[in-house]
C-alpha cells in the first residue's frame, strides 16, 4: 500500500468528473471512491446515480471538498496507512507490538476512534501470521 500512495488531488478531481454529467445526464460518480480503494461505497454511488437521484453527484462534490480541504497526514493516515510504517526485515513481531503501542496511545489520546483502532490493529497483527 505504501508503494501505490494515493494522492488527495487526483481523489478530488476524480470525485469532480464524477459529478459532471456524461451519457446524456448520467453521472460516472463513484471514482474517486474506487481509487481509494473503497469499492462498497463506488457501489453504493453508482446504485445512487442509477436511480436518477442528485444525491451521489452532491456526495461527490462534497467528498472532493473535503479531500482538498483535509490535512495531508490525516488523509495519509486515513487512505494510505503511511502512519503505519513498520520495518519488517529486523524483527516482525517487535515492529508489530512497539506499533501497536503508538496505535493504542493514539486511541487514548483521542486522536483515533475505536473504530480505526480496531482496523489498523488487524492489519498489523495480519502482518505477524
Amino acid at each position: 500500500m505504501l508503494g501505490n500512495a494515493k494522492s488527495r488531488r487526483v481523489a478530488a478531481l476524480l470525485a469532480i468528473v464524477g459529478a459532471v454529467p456524461v451519457f446524456g445526464g448520467f453521472h460516472l460518480v463513484g471514482l474517486h471512491k474506487l481509487y481509494l480503494g473503497q469499492r462498497w461505497w463506488c457501489l453504493i454511488y453508482l446504485a445512487l446515480a442509477l436511480t436518477g437521484s442528485k444525491i451521489a453527484w452532491i456526495a461527490a462534490l462534497f467528498d472532493a471538498v473535503f479531500y482538498l480541504i483535509q490535512n495531508p497526514d490525516e488523509f495519509d493516515v486515513n487512505f494510505n496507512d503511511e502512519a503505519i510504517a513498520l520495518d519488517v526485515s529486523a524483527n516482525p513481531v517487535v515492529s508489530v507490538s512497539e506499533s501497536l503501542r503508538e496505535l493504542d496511545q493514539l486511541r487514548e489520546d483521542g486522536l483515533i476512534s475505536e473504530y480505526e483502532f480496531e482496523q489498523k490493529r488487524r492489519k498489523l497483527l495480519d502482518r505477524i501470521k
